[in-house]
């Protein structure tokens, strides 16, 4: 087996006038909450605010732990083991109100606000994350398994 490791990353969730902000991969067109990967010894919250400091050049403040996801998938012929720590992000920028448009800071990616009665038509990824979103975001489920039990 080649040499493989587990990506964990920080994501996310800031909800403002039925609308969910999300990141848009450029080349291939798909989306994901925003953040990103948490580095050793980093405190996950603290990496979904570097994160969003990083790409959108704004300051945050990252809330309560929502959910956790697991997913491993293929990507450019190579497989990704990924475990996403989704939070609530109670503030993006200095106002009071988030703001209308998010300017990336990164030549990858874009910002965007999605309709959350659209999201079900939204290439969201991972799966897992879409699906608990559209179920409303607010399931006492906090943690979400896309590999199969060995037992």
């Amino acid at each position: 087996m080649p040499h493989a490791h587990i990506e964990l990353i920080a994501r996310g969730v800031l909800v403002h006038h039925s609308k969910v902000l999300v990141c848009r991969n450029l080349k291939h067109g798909y989306c994901y909450l925003p953040g990103g990967h948490v580095e050793f010894a980093e405190r996950a919250a603290d990496a979904l605010s570097r994160e969003l400091r990083e790409e959108a050049g704004l300051e945050s403040r990252v809330g309560a732990f929502l959910i956790g996801t697991e997913e491993v998938f293929e990507s450019g012929r190579r497989l990704h083991h990924e475990v996403n720590l989704v939070f609530h992000v109670e503030q993006l920028g200095d106002e009071s109100s988030p703001p209308t448009t998010v300017s990336s800071k990164e030549p990858g990616i874009s910002f965007g606000w999605i309709d959350l009665a659209a999201l079900h038509e939204a290439d969201l990824r991972p799966a897992s994350i879409k699906a608990w979103l559209l179920a409303g975001g607010n399931d006492v489920t906090r943690w979400i398994s896309g590999l199969a039990s060995s037992m």
